[in-house]
């Protein structure tokens, strides 16, 4: 059995709060339909039932993922306004937030980080922002990842972990090939993360991942910065193995089976895949939290989104065990275990 990430850890880091953000734009099938300018290599109805996608939300105009991520900060600011004073760090982690094709900076098109902004609006002039871009489906799990280790420094009280995608930039243009752009949605999704003594059903447990270089042209932006490149059957295929991987390795080096795990929170992906994942590591339905089909696949945004809406809505409780799996552009592939 490989040794758990943070096996001997002396702190915790511990999910003290969620929060979300989803543009104003609510595309329904037919629209989405009525405005894709290359043809689908599926059938529509065929399309929606394989996928059971229904609406997806989108950025207008004056949205992007600038906006979305002020409107996820003003709700957590909202909610729990004594944790701005203490977020000392910041993590954000968007692939679509690009310098001269997409930037979050109208004004400055060379422009594409987003924590100094998450930073400002905060009110915390002194703390530490980081911007991490290619990680893409799995920049949340990175981030974790990331935060972790920040918090392994004393110095750091809290960090806000937030990803934010706008995806539906890529899924109309002419030059796309793949049925995969009929899911695509944009959201925004961050936790707060503390640092905290070690206690019972409290923090993150454990986490992996890593990058297969080999497939790195398989699934990413296409050279235009309109289009989604996926590699069809390959891509799919490959995006479930890593899937299992990720589940299998973490469940069997902390000795869990999926009895022991509340919420199997994926990527909220095409809904015929997952399905295969969720059954073939175990998990029953009733594990599974989807919203694809209402919000759509807004890449890493997508994982603490869900998280969120279900804290909020309270299908999900404090202190119940989650397993989040992600797979990529790059192809990246992780996954973590954590108490919500």
């Amino acid at each position: 059995m490989t040794r758990s990430a943070r096996r001997g850890l002396g702190y915790v880091s511990e999910l003290v709060a969620a929060t979300h953000a989803y543009p104003s734009d609510v595309v329904d099938n037919a629209e989405y339909l009525r405005r894709c300018r290359f043809t689908l290599g599926t059938e529509p109805e065929a399309l929606a039932t394989e996928t059971r996608m229904r609406t997806r939300r989108w950025c207008q105009p004056h949205e992007n993922t600038a906006t979305m991520t002020r409107a996820a900060i003003s709700r957590l600011c909202e909610e729990r306004p004594e944790l701005a004073a203490e977020v000392d760090a910041v993590v954000v982690t968007s692939g679509t937030t690009m310098p001269m094709a997409h930037p979050s900076d109208p004004s400055n098109c060379a422009f594409a980080d987003l924590s100094p902004l998450v930073l400002q609006q905060l009110g915390r002039s002194r703390a530490l922002g980081i911007d991490v871009k290619a990680c893409y489906c799995t920049g949340f799990l990175r981030g974790l990842q990331v935060a972790d280790g920040l918090l392994a420094n004393a110095n750091y009280r809290s960090v806000l972990v937030l990803s934010t995608e706008q995806g539906s930039r890529f899924s109309l243009a002419e030059s796309n090939r793949s049925t995969f752009c009929f899911i695509v949605g944009d959201a925004a999704g961050a936790v707060v993360l503390r640092r905290a003594e070690p206690r019972a059903r409290v923090g993150i447990i454990d986490y992996v991942g890593y990058t297969d270089v080999d497939k790195l042209s398989w699934v990413g932006i296409g050279a235009d910065a309109e289009s989604i490149i996926m590699l069809g059957s390959r891509a799919g295929e490959a995006t479930q193995r890593m899937l299992l991987e990720c589940g299998r390795r973490l469940l069997e080096r902390n000795g869990l089976t999926p009895r022991d795990v509340g919420w199997l929170l994926p990527i909220q992906t095409h809904a015929g895949l997952l399905d295969s994942v969720r059954s073939e590591l175990g998990f029953s339905a009733d594990q599974l939290l989807w919203v694809g089909g209402e919000r759509g696949f807004s890449g890493s945004a997508s994982i603490p989104a869900c998280l969120s809406e279900q804290l909020a809505s309270g299908v999900v409780s404090k202190g119940q065990l989650v397993l989040s799996l992600a797979v990529g552009a790059g192809m990246n592939c992780g996954g973590a275990l954590y108490y919500a």
